[in-house]
């Protein structure tokens, strides 16, 4: 199935009209039902955006239809980029969506990072390379290569890179009730 028949599934799926998705990601409806059907491509921001208004992992619109395979494998060349390219913090999925866990690889250059809200049940960051500083709340973590930081509940974070080289970390999620 191509990516615009999995959005235009999604979109009649929930009973929506392109309209609705219109107003609800900014994109017209002469684009979205072009897109549909695969009359025009898509950049990363507005595949954010439709993510964003469906609630669904970018992930969502490029994994498989055999969901019967007993493992999940992704070659280094056919992870999904989350971010885009000239962005000083770079996010692939590690995994295809499937509710249960994401599992990212983040690259950030000095001084860059990123903050956000986690509706996790619990989350794993592991330091592959580099030092960052993490905030949970109102604590504080200094994590250095090799360490590992987990963390539960729904709480606000921020992260930054306080190194003088590009930190490299796995990011491991739990997703609350297998929900996307």
């Amino acid at each position: 199935m191509s990516l615009g028949q999995k959005i235009g599934r999604l979109r009649q799926e929930r009973g929506l009209t392109l309209q609705e998705v219109s107003e609800g990601s900014g994109l017209t409806p002469s684009f979205l039902s072009r897109l549909e059907r695969d009359k025009v491509n898509i950049s990363v921001g507005n595949l954010r955006k439709l993510a964003l208004f469906f609630n669904v992992q970018m992930t969502y619109f490029f994994e498989g239809e055999d969901n019967q395979q007993v493992g999940m494998f992704v070659r280094a060349a056919d992870r999904v980029k989350l971010s885009l390219d000239d962005a000083p913090v770079q996010v692939y999925s590690l995994l295809p969506a499937n509710g249960y866990m994401e599992s990212r690889l983040i690259e950030a250059l000095p001084g860059e990072g990123q903050q956000g809200f986690s509706a996790r049940v619990g989350q794993m960051i592991y330091l592959i390379h580099g030092r960052l500083r993490y905030t949970i709340g109102e604590e504080e973590y200094i994590l250095e290569q090799g360490d590992t930081l987990f963390f539960r509940d729904e709480l606000g974070y921020e992260w930054k890179n306080i190194g003088d080289e590009t930190a490299m970390l796995l990011s491991v999620s739990t997703i609350n009730g297998g929900e996307r």
